[in-house]
């Protein structure tokens, strides 16, 4: 199993929330938790996780704690600097006019995988189908994949 992984806020915040592959989400965390995975986050993913469950009306306090707690072991935000800004940038400029480009948000998750050599996580099947020939990245449903 690697050592590392970029896990989407969006499959994080699964955890708080009734979705169809929430599930999944819970099983990938559990298994990095139990296999002490590093988990690298840009520092923007925890307020993308509170403004998701903010929606979803989930204790907002209560997953900031946990966040926080986390921190404190396996989750490692990352400030983006000059390097991964201009990784972001190129993984932006890939999409076609026609299908659409990656959004900067989710193409900050991906850059940092490409940078520090890991798999991208995420459920965004749009940005994995705009992305998916760059590598890096693996769709929560086949995250088993990434290790």
């Amino acid at each position: 199993m690697s050592n590392k992984i970029v896990l989407d806020s969006c499959v994080f915040s699964k955890q708080f929330l009734e979705e169809s592959d929430s599930y999944q989400a819970n099983a990938l965390i559990e298994r990095l938790i139990t296999n002490k995975v590093d988990i690298l986050v840009p520092s923007l993913f925890i307020y993308e996780v509170l403004a998701t469950v903010n929606i979803g009306n989930y204790p907002v306090n209560e997953v900031y704690e946990l966040i926080a707690d986390f921190q404190k072991t396996q989750l490692h935000t990352i400030e983006l600097d000059e390097k991964h800004i201009a990784k972001t940038l190129e993984i932006c400029e890939t999409g076609h006019i026609k299908s659409g480009f990656p959004s900067f948000y989710d193409s900050c998750y991906h850059a940092l995988a490409i940078i520090h050599n890991c798999q991208f996580v995420t459920a965004d099947k749009k940005h994995f189908h705009k992305t998916q020939h760059l590598g890096h990245i693996v769709l929560l449903n086949d995250w088993k994949t990434a290790f």
